[in-house]
């Protein structure tokens, strides 16, 4: 009777195992010699870039069958593009995912009919920074505190108009955004030429990952900083927030900072099997954990600050449900193209 109770016990602990297990062994058979497409929305060289790079490098090592992952490059809208491919063509099998400019998801909750997906329907896998989008200008220029920044006229290189159109719609700048550029490393090339006078919605990792020795030669100025809290580096710049004076006014201040969770995401497509995405988001956790992805990250001086994708998914289904009065408020403010 010990013999056929202790049988009977271990069957039972093995049958209770055994779902857990099963579904580990399917995700692995699944992506065994496989390969995952990273789709990077952005041109080579900038934050968006390097941010996927350092994804793909790494997150194949901690997803069941260790599949290969290889970044593809889709360039165009701020993201927009990459994000309407990896909605509506890319695999649904979980061997596609992808990072983007995350205005591409104010695009949808406003409605551009450019913007073909859903926001709340992806499959959010993570966010690898809560990042701080700066506004510089270069040193030649002479404009180097923002109440000179507010009253001047200056060209300045964005993907996106929002930032220049929030300090211009709502605290009275007269900045002109040069917009036409595939991505941020070509701004960033306009500015060392003297094409434009400065940049807005340039994030400080990718200032600090991309031209570190601009900042330590001085050769631009970072004149505002948008976020609820100074960056270490930074306590001497204002914050967005110093500007606000009306409750209208902080709501949509507000609105783009929490967009900010969204910095460095990583999305995959609706209809990926539920185990899959569970693989790739506990892929995620472990790997921006990992002490190698760590040293890679400070070598290539890009912060980590990570939000994992269950905590994501809470949050874009949050902004989506954002009344409908405070999203028009935004749109006229920020404007319909990012």
């Amino acid at each position: 009777m010990r013999f056929c109770a202790g049988a009977m016990g271990l069957w039972a602990a093995l049958m209770i195992g055994a779902p857990g297990r099963a579904q580990a062994d399917s995700v692995a058979d699944f992506y065994q010699g496989k390969r995952i497409t990273l789709y990077i929305g952005s041109s080579t060289g900038g934050g968006t870039d390097l941010y996927g790079r350092l994804v793909a490098n790494f997150i194949g090592r901690f997803i069941p069958g260790n599949p290969a992952v290889i970044p593809a490059n889709i360039p165009g809208a701020n993201g927009l593009v990459a994000a309407n491919q990896l909605f509506n063509t890319a695999a649904k099998d979980g061997t596609a995912i992808g990072t983007f400019g995350r205005y591409a998801v104010f695009e949808s909750l406003w409605k551009n009919k450019a913007a073909l997906f859903t926001p709340e329907r992806f499959n959010w896998i993570g966010n690898v920074h809560v990042d701080v989008s700066t506004c510089v200008t270069w040193s030649t220029t002479g404009v180097s505190t923002l109440a000179d920044f507010m009253a001047r006229d200056l060209k300045m290189g964005a993907t996106t108009e929002s930032h220049v159109n929030i300090l211009n719609n709502i605290f009275g700048a007269k900045l002109q955004a040069i917009k036409g550029y595939p991505g941020g490393n070509d701004i960033t090339i306009a500015l060392e030429r003297g094409e434009v006078d400065g940049r807005c919605n340039w994030s400080w990792s990718a200032i600090m990952s991309t031209r570190p020795d601009w900042v330590r030669d001085k050769k631009i100025n970072v004149i505002i900083q948008f976020s609820h809290k100074k960056v270490p580096a930074l306590q001497n710049v204002p914050l967005i927030t110093e500007l606000v004076k009306t409750e209208a006014q902080r709501e949509i201040i507000n609105l783009i900072l929490t967009s900010q969770q969204m910095a460095r995401l990583v999305a995959a497509p609706p209809g990926v099997p539920a185990d899959r995405v569970a693989a790739l988001r506990k892929a995620f956790d472990d790997m921006v954990q990992d002490p190698e992805f760590l040293a890679a990250a400070w070598r290539l001086a890009l912060p980590v600050e990570p939000v994992g994708g269950e905590e994501l998914q809470k949050l874009v289904t949050e902004m989506a449900q954002t009344p409908p009065e405070v999203i028009k408020t935004f749109h006229d403010v920020v404007g319909s193209e990012f």
